[in-house]
């Protein structure tokens, strides 16, 4: 490797690392949103268009057992697929357990990644589970509520 490779490389990376960093900012910003100013379905009945492709969808298994771990899923758009594209994509992806952030994914910027996370948990008890996704144009959604029974 000769001294120009070495250089470009610090450039790079340092390039990366400011920009992740700069990055960053947009995820803090948004975890400081109270819940009640979450956007979510109005009318499961009639959802809008944006409802559809940006109201998280939660996807557990068929059965729970106290302590053990299980993985459940959570998809962006309930009724269709949220794009994933270089100028619209999701930043990331929360599981709540009974109101606290237990898991986060963020996904980098770009749309390379599905709007679609797996998370690995265990639970001891019952519990509500929500999602919180956010869009770089849309806004930060969140689900309904989902009781997870644990036998």
């Amino acid at each position: 490797m000769n001294r120009r490779d070495v250089i470009k490389g610090f450039i790079l990376a340092a390039t990366m690392v400011g920009s992740r960093n700069t990055y960053a900012g947009e995820y803090e910003k948004h975890d400081k949103i109270n819940k009640k100013n979450l956007l979510k379905l109005k009318d499961r009945d009639n959802p809008s268009v944006l409802e559809q492709k940006h109201v998280p969808a939660i996807i557990p298994p068929d059965r729970v057992a106290a302590g053990e771990w299980f993985n459940i899923q959570v998809k962006v758009g309930f009724m269709k697929e949220h794009p994933s594209t270089p100028g619209h994509w999701i930043t990331k992806i929360k599981l709540l357990v009974d109101g606290r952030d237990i898991a986060q994914t963020e996904f980098e910027v770009g749309g390379i990644s599905a709007s679609a996370a797996t998370f690995r948990i265990r639970l001891d008890k019952s519990s509500k589970v929500e999602a919180i996704e956010h869009c770089n144009l849309h806004g930060t959604w969140i689900s309904d509520p989902l009781k997870i029974k644990v036998t």
